[in-house]
């Protein structure tokens, strides 16, 4: 399905061909999620906007990700939209596209899966506790350099941001420590479902007996019917686009539904009728004598080991800059693997405008690719065998216009964890520094006569020819933030209450997906 590269952009677009390519945050995330959530929301954004759109598969290899894409193909006003080719079929130029928007996703989640168990993550999110007490001039320096003020402004700015830190420390991090610490030890215990069965299920059999048991058996039914409802209910909440089970669905509340209040309605009324109060009995029985306990233990230890292992191990491991740490090749593949899906991208014929998109951790791996792409295209040959990889064409690499960040946490992780370096080690900040260069803001320092100058602004926005980064976040929304010491082109804060919920509502909001297209496609 080729459009002319001569054709002019139609339908408002920037381009008539156009790639996005989206990067997954942090969590349990599965093959396909990015692609069809994004898919979905673009494709809906422009038939939103009166456009004759038709959404189709490309190419899928399983052992690419990058060849994993839909295709939203923009066709001039007609009574009947062509079908999607099969794959093979010869495709009539008048059924051919006047423009499309190709979407990919990078899928990584694989590579951080079991690496830390929950007691390693506690001890790095300790160690990540203390970092700010260690730089604290470091992080002073930084978070100044970021200001841009006069000097009266920039005296008065670093009084208030050392008070802040201070505060930071006093209210904040060392508490932290403590609950991290505590929660070290109490994980370090046995709370397990073994152990809490074990204590429970002996008293319990004493309840099954008759009328005892069935009425016990009604009252479980109900709880379970309950959290049935439950999970369908944070479904909907995370998922609120169209069922496409639609029968499914019904049957199912349905059912649940008449379930639940029957079993409900039989409980109590044998309850009531048979004057066994099992209702009162139970939690009685649970809460004599601590056999609560165990059960609320091994229920806490699963939920905290769930979400240290799923969510903040993810952070853990591409976060440690360490090349020294037995998980710094995970970092390196994840980044390769990025690097060349974005290369495909730019190398391809197919395209003459690529967008890069990262939501939570997935926008620190994009922006760390860009300064991949950057360094190797700046890279020269050393001494010897010494010589960079294939690099891209200029041509090539101009094609990346845009850098959308969503959920993101870039400000917070460099932050947490750059690498530092000694007061004196004016080379090495610098070498550091120009390795992730890719609009950082300055920082203020003084090299002297160790000062060089360096500059990787293939991607600068000059004459509007260059990238354009926009980053969209929530105040409620613990992860992301408005960048500060980055210079991003568009920020937009987005309206979302629900404090957890917050950071995934982006890949199902219209108001996003209408500020992506405005300002990058």
């Amino acid at each position: 399905m080729a459009v002319a590269a001569n054709a002019g952009p139609p339908f408002g677009l920037r381009d008539t061909r156009q790639a996005v390519l989206v990067i997954h945050g942090m969590g349990e995330q599965n093959p396909y999620d990015t692609l069809d959530s994004f898919a979905r929301g673009l494709f809906s954004h422009f038939r939103g906007q009166n456009h004759a759109v038709r959404l189709c598969p490309l190419e899928i290899a399983h052992k690419d990700w990058t060849q994993v894409g839909m295709r939203i193909g923009f066709f001039t006003p007609r009574d009947k939209l062509p079908p999607c080719p099969a794959k093979g079929e010869h495709v009539a130029p008048a059924n051919e596209p006047s423009a499309y928007i190709d979407v990919f996703e990078y899928y990584w989640a694989p590579e951080t899966k079991g690496k830390l168990s929950a007691t390693d993550t506690l001890n790095w999110l300790l160690h990540t506790d203390f970092t700010p007490l260690h730089y604290f001039a470091d992080n002073l320096q930084e978070m100044m350099g970021a200001q841009q003020k006069s000097r009266w402004q920039a005296s008065w700015e670093a009084l208030k941001l050392y008070s802040r830190e201070i505060l930071r420390t006093v209210l904040l991090y060392l508490p932290l420590a403590v609950g991290i610490g505590l929660l070290l030890g109490w994980l370090a215990g046995k709370h397990d479902w073994s152990t809490a069965l074990k204590t429970l299920v002996p008293s319990l059999l004493g309840y099954i007996t008759w009328p005892h048991g069935s009425i016990l058996f009604f009252y479980l039914l109900f709880l379970l019917t309950a959290w049935f409802a439950f999970q369908g209910f944070l479904e909907w909440r995370r998922y609120p686009g169209a069922p496409i089970e639609t029968e499914g669905d019904k049957v199912w509340f349905g059912c649940n539904t008449v379930l639940g209040i029957a079993s409900l309605a039989i409980a109590l009324a044998l309850d009531l009728h048979s004057g066994s109060y099992v209702i009162w009995h139970v939690p009685h029985f649970l809460l004599r004598n601590g056999r609560w306990m165990p059960l609320l233990g091994a229920a806490l230890a699963w939920a905290v080991t769930y979400a240290l292992t799923g969510y903040v191990g993810d952070v853990a491991v591409y976060t440690n800059m360490d090349a020294k740490s037995k998980n710094y090749d995970v970092r390196n593949k994840i980044l390769s693997g990025s690097t060349l899906a974005l290369k495909q991208l730019l190398e391809s014929e197919a395209y003459d405008r690529v967008i890069l998109a990262g939501h939570s951790l997935g926008s620190v791996i994009a922006y760390d690719t860009i300064n991949e792409l950057l360094c190797e295209r700046n890279a020269t040959p050393g001494p010897g065998g010494d010589h960079p990889d294939p690099t891209l064409k200029p041509a090539d690499l101009l094609k990346l216009k845009g850098l959308a960040t969503f959920g993101s946490p870039l400000d917070k992780v460099y932050y947490f964890f750059r690498e530092h370096v000694k007061r004196d080690q004016a080379i090495r900040a610098q070498v550091l520094s120009m390795l992730h260069s890719f609009r950082r803001g300055p920082s203020g320092r003084d090299y002297g006569e160790f000062a060089f100058n360096y500059s990787f602004n293939q991607l600068d926005a000059t004459h509007g020819r260059g990238l354009f980064w926009i980053n969209a976040w929530a105040c409620m929304d613990p992860v992301s933030a408005k960048l500060k010491f980055y210079r991003v082109d568009d920020q937009r804060e987005f309206p979302y209450h629900t404090p957890v919920l917050a950071h995934l509502s982006y890949w199902s909001d219209p108001n996003f997906y209408n500020y992506f297209a405005s300002r990058l496609l």
